[in-house]
């Protein structure tokens, strides 16, 4: 049984968030799916990129506004949908196909510009927490397995407490390198947040396209979730 919570705090501190979760099994995540490489040529993907004005949608600002109140600048570390859609906005810029999954979770937060996310449960343990860190904890920055950091006391952290692994630095900021996604993930774990005006319903739209394309260019099984004020953790099998 594996369980994902939410600290009280974060829902007091701020009410509109809300996390979908994709639970996925039986992942063939190996090679490659040319419908799915198409869709970061799509004018549908550009249009909702070069949209996005980073420094007034209320996509982005929410976050910004949220990392500011948990003591993180969003300018030095900006939340990582904002980062992407930036960096494709520069133009000539080729996002890397790392593998499918890592594609999908890429496609969907730009053309939502919504933070998405997601870790291998093989190697993430059975406890999963979005909380505030107490400065214990350990970080291996994903893409420098030898590093390791510890976060500032009160920073707001996705962490797999049987390990005290951090998952996720600055809520969304940066991934953690030993829960990554590579082509070997068979069950992975994917969150898709909200927050800010209409935060349900866009996590949800999020969630249900997310499962969608992983079902197909997977091959997954896919169960999906929603955590709210209302519902802070949920318990499932694997």
């Amino acid at each position: 049984m594996v369980q994902v919570r939410i600290e009280e705090f974060i829902f007091r501190e701020f009410p509109s968030f809300r996390r979908g979760l994709v639970v996925a099994t039986g992942l063939e995540n190996r090679g490659r799916f040319p419908e799915l490489e198409d869709k970061f040529n799509d004018e549908e993907l550009h249009g909702a990129v070069k949209a996005v004005d980073l420094k007034n949608d209320f996509r982005v600002v929410a976050w910004s506004d949220a990392h500011r109140r948990f003591g993180s600048n969003p300018n030095k570390f900006p939340p990582a949908h904002a980062a992407l859609v930036k960096r494709v906005q520069k133009g000539g810029v080729n996002l890397p196909f790392i593998n499918k999954v890592v594609a999908v979770m890429n496609y969907n937060a730009m053309i939502d510009c919504i933070p998405v996310g997601g870790d291998d449960l093989e190697r993430a343990g059975k406890l999963l927490s979005l909380r505030r860190a107490k400065g214990d904890e350990i970080f291996v920055p994903l893409g420098y397995p030898d590093l390791r950091e510890k976060p500032d006391p009160g920073e707001v952290i996705y962490v797999a407490e049987d390990s005290g692994e951090i998952m996720c630095r600055r809520w969304n900021w940066r991934n953690g390198h030993v829960t990554r996604i590579t082509e070997e993930t068979g069950i992975m774990l994917m969150n898709i947040d909200g927050l800010g005006e209409g935060s349900e319903e866009r996590a949800v739209a999020t969630r249900d396209r997310v499962a969608l394309m992983l079902e197909r260019y997977c091959s997954a099984r896919t169960t999906v979730a929603l955590l709210t004020p209302s519902q802070p953790s949920w318990s499932f099998e694997v």
